[in-house]
């Protein structure tokens, strides 16, 4: 018997002793009993002989089966996830298994482009780095069809060997050279390449904190279901696994919505709620878990799910409500065909109006209008009931990427088809239903003591308080300035209560009202435009360009804009259009604001570590600039922060995209000021006081947004009713 055969016994006689099981066999094995049971069948096969080293093996096997049995599968299972614990920043690792961690992250800048290596995790079945880079201009990516640099990053080791980034490193080698040789998709000559940056690994700290991964039996779980379950046995929510860390709780579990044949599922909502009905706002999604580590089957629009939340914010128990809606697959024999002339040489932008009726099984679709695109079509649809789908084709051709919404569907070509076409319709999944399903959780031990609802402490606003928020008292007068989105795009320049309108510029969006409020910036195609609220007469600053996002400096002379192409970057100019200078060079940008001297403009870029936004400052006069701070835990997509006037805060919105928080200027910790009191924020403006506050809330009602007025200090927080859009600007005389 070779020395790999007796290696491999002498692991699987380990086995049978569940504190010390081999964790990947026992996963394996386990998950196979556990969900898997044949149904016995004779066959005849052919004789063969046995080497008598497999009889040996294939005998433990046997033997460790019957152990299994005899304990029983899910008895297995939990002492199979007793090898696993919880590191923070890390994840769950096989506590079995050695560990090397990243001795320190390392950040390495090069002519305004960083490369952070964040962190990286060494086991004997593989490596993880985590890394990312900030600074990259939109200059550097292919404007067009062409590809940039796809080359892949890799380890080099101190022997001059090299190997992949996810390759199990050698256990005797603790030194490495990261190795990149470009930045992802980006063009010759317009960034540094060939990064080499130094990194080392030690064992994981004695002292690191390693918390257990406890499974949670049935019972641990509870779950009800709104609206017709399926089955009594039919629990939507299970609660698999629970982590205690310092000051919460992590939970892991799975949401299955045990869906009919045919059925398919849209979730509006999902809600995370203490015994008091509380929105809780500390709810976090761990990133450093890796939910496939349970080794658990999907089912159709199944979705695991992790969540981490403080105890002291949660008076138990804890209910997790997703709402949704449920379609429902219509029996088509065959596809709803369509055709119409594109003729020979359809033109960006061409709209074919065509309003055409169908009847699909009782279902009204009707095709509003086509569209063509650079590579494509776009289809504009409308249904009674509403649709999720239809899928799309044109005959004869495949379609290389595509997408859509609500009531659009696009199709993206290597050749544009042309001439007359063949649509063919499929896949209609009407509306059934919205339904509900509801989980509930609480840990065996309740943390002591309990809060209650006046004890948490409160933000300004969460959803449950905005159903019942007061509107704007008389006596305070302003105009607000607004991106009105319905019935079309236009700016409106209104008053607080709505009853006046100053100024309407169709077409027009995300304007900028300067301090004194006597002139109005705006992004046109000609270049910026500028008006005189006063006089109504327009200028526009030619040579500024279509640049967006202008922010007046606080004496009102200059704009700072960012240009999206050709040059890049953020712009400052004098209001006459002189002196234009450009200050960054990235494109993607966004402008926080001045400081009250003039002498700085703020602006935040994704950061390297991938987790958040980095606001910078840039010196309007010497061009220099410096890091601040990371606004953390902000959207990733797009933070809008807002710089107060008196330089003191940072408004910005958080990374579920409908929470705000606040924090000071001097790097102090946020302040959670909003908890997801609507759907999404789209807009965040100071008024020159530095005491107000405007946001404006895309709610489930209102899609086309509402605006409120917070007053900080003391959280103040009045509705704007008869206010529609995306805020652009506040002025207050």
């Amino acid at each position: 018997m070779n020395n790999d055969i007796l290696h491999f016994e002498n692991e699987l006689r380990v086995v049978i002793t569940p504190p010390n099981a081999r964790v990947d066999f026992v996963n394996e094995l386990g998950t196979q009993l556990l969900n898997f049971y044949p149904a016995r069948k004779t066959s005849r096969v052919k004789n063969f002989r046995l080497r008598p080293a497999w009889i040996v093996v294939l005998s433990i096997i046997a033997l460790l089966t019957a152990e299994i049995l005899l304990i029983g599968p899910d008895k297995v299972y939990a002492e199979f996830l007793k090898l696993f614990g919880y590191i923070p920043g890390i994840g769950i690792v096989d506590q079995a298994q050695p560990i090397r961690v990243l001795a320190e992250p390392v950040r390495v800048t090069r002519d305004g482009v960083t490369v952070s290596i964040n962190q990286a995790v060494l086991t004997v079945e593989n490596t993880q780095i985590d890394f990312g880079y900030s600074g990259v201009p939109l200059s550097a990516y292919p404007s067009d069809k062409s590809i940039g640099c796809m080359e892949r990053e890799y380890l080099r080791l101190p022997d001059g060997s090299t190997q992949d980034i996810n390759a199990p490193f050698p256990a005797d080698v603790n030194d490495a050279t990261f190795v990149l040789p470009c930045i992802f998709n980006t063009l010759p000559n317009t960034v540094p390449t060939d990064w080499e940056i130094s990194i080392s690994f030690i064992p994981l700290p004695e002292e690191t904190t390693v918390l257990p991964v406890i499974e949670l039996t049935p019972d641990s779980s509870g779950t009800t279901p709104t609206v017709d379950p399926a089955s009594e046995e039919d629990t939507a929510f299970e609660f698999n696994e629970v982590i205690e860390t310092d000051d919460g709780y992590i939970l892991i579990g799975w949401f299955r919505p045990h869906l009919a044949e045919g059925e398919k599922i849209q979730v509006n909502s999902v809600q995370y709620l203490d015994a008091n009905g509380k929105n809780i706002n500390s709810i976090d999604y761990p990133e450093d878990i890796d939910l496939s580590f349970s080794g658990m089957p999907f089912g159709v629009d199944d979705s695991q799910w992790a969540i981490q939340f403080k105890a002291s914010d949660v008076a138990f128990p804890l209910t997790v409500r997703y709402t949704g809606n449920v379609y429902s697959l219509v029996d088509q024999s065959s596809p709803l065909e369509f055709e119409f002339d594109a003729g020979s040489d359809p033109q960006p932008g061409q709209e074919w109006v065509l309003n055409k009726d169908f009847d699909v099984a009782g279902i009204t679709f009707r095709l509003v209008s086509i569209r063509a695109g650079e590579d494509g079509y776009s289809f504009q649809f409308e249904s009674d009931p509403k649709l999720d789908g239809p899928d799309v084709q044109i005959e004869g051709y495949q379609a290389i990427g595509g997408g859509g919404g609500p009531h659009t569907r696009s199709l993206a070509f290597e050749e544009m088809p042309t001439g007359k076409l063949k649509l063919l319709f499929s896949d209609f999944y009407p509306l059934k239903e919205t339904r509900t399903w509801e989980g509930t959780w609480q840990p065996e031990t309740l943390p002591s003591p309990q809060p209650t609802a006046a004890s948490i402490s409160p933000v300004c606003l969460d959803a449950n308080s905005y159903q019942t928020l007061p509107t704007l008292p008389e006596g305070l007068e302003g105009w607000m300035l607004l991106t009105e989105l319905n019935p079309e795009m236009q700016l409106v320049l209104q008053s607080m209560d709505g009853e006046d309108v100053k100024l309407t510029i169709p077409q027009a969006n995300h304007g900028s009202l300067s301090p004194d409020g006597t002139r109005l910036a705006y992004p046109s195609e000609a270049g910026t435009a500028i008006v005189d609220l006063t006089s109504g007469q327009t200028t526009t600053l030619l040579n500024i360009g279509s640049y967006y996002d202008p922010h007046w400096s606080p004496d009102g002379k200059l704009i700072a804009s960012v240009n999206p192409s050709t040059d890049y970057g953020i712009f400052v100019a004098a209001v006459d259009g002189s002196g234009s200078r450009q200050l960054t060079n990235l494109g993607y940008e966004s402008i926080a604001g001045w400081s009250p001297d003039g002498s700085l403009l703020y602006y935040a870029i994704p950061d390297a570590s991938g987790k958040s936004f980095m606001l910078h400052a840039v010196n309007v006069n010497t061009g220099s600039i410096h890091d601040l701070f990371i606004l953390e835990d902000s959207s990733r997509k797009a933070p809008y922060p807002a710089i107060s006037p008196d330089g003191q805060w940072v408004a910005y919105r958080a990374s579920d995209n409908s929470s705000l928080y606040l924090k000071g200027m001097d790097g102090s910790p946020a302040r959670l000021l909003l908890d997801r009191p609507a759907t999404a924020i789209s807009g965040i403006v100071w008024e020159k006081g530095s005491h107000l506050l405007g946001v404006s809330l895309i709610t489930p009602e209102t899609s086309d947004g509402e605006v409120i007025l917070i007053q900080f200090e003391n959280c103040e927080v009045y509705k704007l009713p008869d206010l529609h859009g995306e805020l652009d600007g506040i002025f207050i005389p």
